[in-house]
C-alpha cells in the first residue's frame, strides 16, 4: 500500500502545508500576516522562471515541427476547446445561480465611488509590445508566445543553423525544467506561508455577507473539478486518460490553490502534463497558450457576477442578459491575466460593458478575491485536460513502443 503512495507523497506534503497555512491565517493571523514575504519569495521564483520557460519551450517545440499544416490544427483545436471550456462552467454557473440565488438576503451599500480605466480590450498590447524589452515581463506572456512561435518556424526553416539552434534549445529546457524541480522543493513551505498571509488577509465579516455566492462557488467548483475533469480526460483519451490525470493532478492543483495565479503555476502544469503522458511537443506548445486562453474559472466566476450583482440592484436576468453573460464570461476568460489581482480589468469590464454604476465595482473585488483560490483550481486544471484534448484532436499518434518490446524479449527469451 505504501509502495503505491509513494508517487503521491511530495502532492500530500503539499496538501497538507496549504492546510496548516490555512488554519494558521483563521486562527493566527498577526503571525500569518508576518510570513507573507516567505510565500512571496517562493512566488517570485516560479515568476522569475516564466518567461525562458515559455520561450525557450514554445520555440524549442516549433522548432522541431517539419509540419506547420499539423501546427495550424493545434491552435484552431486550442481555440475551440477554450471557448467550449469557458462555456460550458459559466452557463452551469448561471443557471444554478438563478434556481439558488445567492445574493438572497444580502444588502449592499453601494455608495462607494472607485475611479475605474476603460473596459475596452486592447488587443494590440495584448499580442505584440513595442520594444523587445517588453518580452522580458510577464504580463507580456501572450507577445512572448506570439514571437516564440514566429522564431520556432523560422528555427525549423533555417537548414543546418536552424538544427544546430533547436538542438540548444532542448538542451537549455532541459535544464529550465531542473531548475523548477529545484525551486519545487521549497514549495510546501512557501505555498503554506503564502496561505498563510491570504487567509490572515480576509475580513471574517465580508465572508458572512457574501456566505452564500462564496459556498454556491465552491459547491459548483468541486463538482465541476472532478466531474469536468473525468468528462474532458475520457474525450482526451478515454479510461487511461483519465486515470493519468488523476495520477497527477494533486501537485499542479495544490500550486494552484496556493499561489492564487495560473501563470505562477505554469511550471508545474508544465511538469504534470509531461508526467502526464501527454507528447511533450503538444504540452510545450498548447499548454502556455491555454493559460492564457482557456480561463474556465474565470469565466465561471464571471458569470457569477453577473447574477449576484444583478439580484442585489434588483434587476431582471433576461435571456438577453444570459446570452451577454455568456459573452462577457468568454471574453473576460481571454482579457483578465494569469498572475494574482490580474481580475481587476474583468471587473471594470463587466461594469461597463453591462451598464452598471461603477460603484458596484468594489463588490466584484470581494466576490473575486475570496473565490480566487478555486478559480484558478479549474483555470491550472483543466488545461492538463484542454491538452489532453488538443493531443488527440491534433497531435501525433503515438505507437507506445513500450508494450511492444517486452514481447519481443520474451520472445528471444524462450
Amino acid at each position: 500500500m505504501w509502495t503505491r503512495l509513494e508517487p503521491y507523497k511530495s502532492s500530500f506534503v503539499l496538501l497538507f502545508a496549504l492546510i496548516v497555512g490555512g488554519l494558521l491565517g483563521i486562527y493566527a493571523p498577526t503571525y500569518a500576516i508576518k510570513l507573507q514575504p516567505v510565500g512571496q519569495i517562493f512566488l517570485n521564483l516560479l515568476f522569475m522562471i516564466i518567461v525562458p520557460l515559455v520561450g525557450v519551450s514554445v520555440m524549442s517545440s516549433i522548432a522541431g515541427m517539419t509540419d506547420l499544416k499539423r501546427l495550424g490544427r493545434i491552435m484552431v483545436v486550442i481555440f475551440i476547446v477554450s471557448i467550449a471550456m469557458a462555456l460550458i462552467p459559466a452557463a452551469g454557473i448561471v443557471l444554478l445561480a438563478l434556481w439558488y440565488n445567492p445574493a438572497q438576503g444580502v444588502t449592499i451599500d453601494l455608495s462607494h465611488s472607485v475611479k475605474g480605466g476603460s473596459g475596452e480590450m486592447d488587443f494590440v498590447s495584448m499580442v505584440t509590445t513595442s520594444d523587445f524589452v517588453g518580452l522580458f515581463s510577464k504580463s507580456n506572456i501572450l507577445a512572448l508566445i506570439v514571437i516564440a512561435i514566429i522564431a520556432g518556424v523560422a528555427i525549423g526553416q533555417s537548414a543546418d543553423a536552424g538544427r544546430r539552434i533547436a538542438a540548444l534549445l532542448q538542451d537549455a529546457n532541459t535544464v529550465i525544467m531542473k531548475i523548477v524541480s529545484i525551486i519545487m522543493q521549497v514549495a510546501p513551505v512557501g505555498l503554506g506561508c503564502y496561505f498563510a498571509a491570504t487567509m490572515a488577509s480576509q475580513d471574517a465579516a465580508l465572508l458572512m455577507t457574501f456566505a452564500r455566492a462564496i459556498g454556491l462557488f465552491m459547491a459548483a467548483t468541486l463538482i465541476y473539478y472532478v466531474l469536468g475533469s473525468i468528462f474532458y480526460s475520457w474525450i482526451g483519451g478515454g479510461i487511461s486518460a483519465v486515470k493519468a490525470f488523476w495520477r497527477h493532478a494533486i501537485e499542479p492543483s495544490a500550486t494552484a490553490l496556493g499561489t492564487c495565479s495560473s501563470l505562477g503555476t505554469l511550471p508545474v502544469t508544465l511538469r504534470a502534463g509531461k508526467a502526464m503522458g501527454i507528447n511533450p511537443e503538444i504540452v510545450d506548445v498548447s499548454i502556455p497558450l491555454l493559460v492564457n486562453l482557456n480561463k474556465g474559472g474565470v469565466a465561471m466566476i464571471a458569470a457569477l457576477k453577473i447574477v449576484f450583482i444583478y439580484s442585489v440592484l434588483g434587476l431582471p436576468f433576461t435571456s438577453e442578459t444570459f446570452f451577454l453573460a455568456m459573452l462577457i464570461a468568454v471574453l473576460s476568460a481571454i482579457i483578465v491575466g494569469g498572475v494574482p489581482g490580474g481580475a481587476f480589468l474583468g471587473e471594470i469590464f463587466i461594469v461597463t460593458t453591462l451598464g452598471l454604476p461603477m460603484e458596484a465595482i468594489p463588490l466584484l473585488v470581494v466576490l473575486g478575491t475570496i473565490t480566487d483560490a478555486p478559480a484558478t483550481l479549474i483555470n491550472v486544471i483543466h488545461d492538463l485536460n484542454a491538452a489532453q484534448i488538443v493531443e488527440r484532436f491534433a497531435g501525433k499518434k503515438r505507437t507506445e513502443p513500450q508494450a511492444s518490446a517486452p514481447l519481443a524479449a520474451d520472445g528471444i527469451a524462450g
